[in-house]
């Protein structure tokens, strides 16, 4: 009886000491959303087609903001993740992107900072955030902030083909809470006007990039 107390003492211990081990899994290695295209309207479908941009908001539980953005891209799939991943020069062609680069690359992740100035009417605000990134190329890009101006800042960029539109679809899907005063219908009012530039942007440099020899600079495992 002693030597089976013994041993379930020792089993507790080791079950307990293991428990860390799954608690520090990284939130990076957590799906945020379904690996699936996101649902289309006919109507969205229509709009993409025809070259515009796509973009929704909603309110989530705690002062989250949920926000998608979609763009048609007439470019390879390749030429669309290069354009994602090229932090160093993001701040030459993304609007209101004042500074941006590549802070770490351990051949897994990637870490990345981007400085942009953001608002509407008269509000307006300096934001910066450090991004961990992790592909599966290319297909998914996805991301979380590790410091920056954000309490919850996460999310993914995706390539897909989409029935009835020509081309690719690239979409950038988050989930995000300021850590500063913001009310939900600002930010929502911000996404809506400062991502459809975002996504024009790289529409416009991946299909600059198209006619270029695609080497494997940019990709991430």
């Amino acid at each position: 009886m002693k030597t089976d107390g013994l041993m379930g003492m020792v089993r507790m211990t080791l079950l307990i000491a293991a428990c860390p081990l799954f608690l520090h899994v990284p939130l990076l290695a957590l799906p945020v959303f379904p690996e699936s295209a996101p649902a289309t309207t006919s109507a969205e479908r229509s709009s993409l087609a025809d070259g515009e941009t796509v973009v929704s908001t909603s309110d989530l539980d705690d002062g989250v903001t949920s926000v998608r953005g979609m763009i048609r891209v007439d470019a390879p799939a390749a030429s669309i993740w290069r354009a994602l991943t090229d932090y160093d020069n993001q701040k030459n062609f993304v609007p209101k992107v004042r500074e941006s680069g590549l802070i770490s690359d351990n051949g897994t992740e990637q870490e990345m900072f981007s400085v942009g100035r953001t608002g509407v009417l008269f509000f307006k605000k300096t934001v910066t955030i450090q991004l961990l990134l992790k592909g599966d190329y290319p297909k998914r890009l996805s991301f979380r902030q590790t410091k920056g101006d954000f309490k919850l800042y996460r999310g993914e960029w995706t390539i897909t083909r989409l029935e009835g539109v020509p081309g690719r679809v690239l979409t950038f899907r988050a989930h995000l809470k300021p850590d500063f005063f913001a009310p939900d219908f600002f930010v929502r009012a911000v996404q809506k006007k400062d991502l459809p530039g975002i996504l024009l942007a790289m529409k416009e440099r991946a299909e600059g990039m198209a006619g270029e020899i695609h080497g494997a600079a940019g990709k991430l495992p």
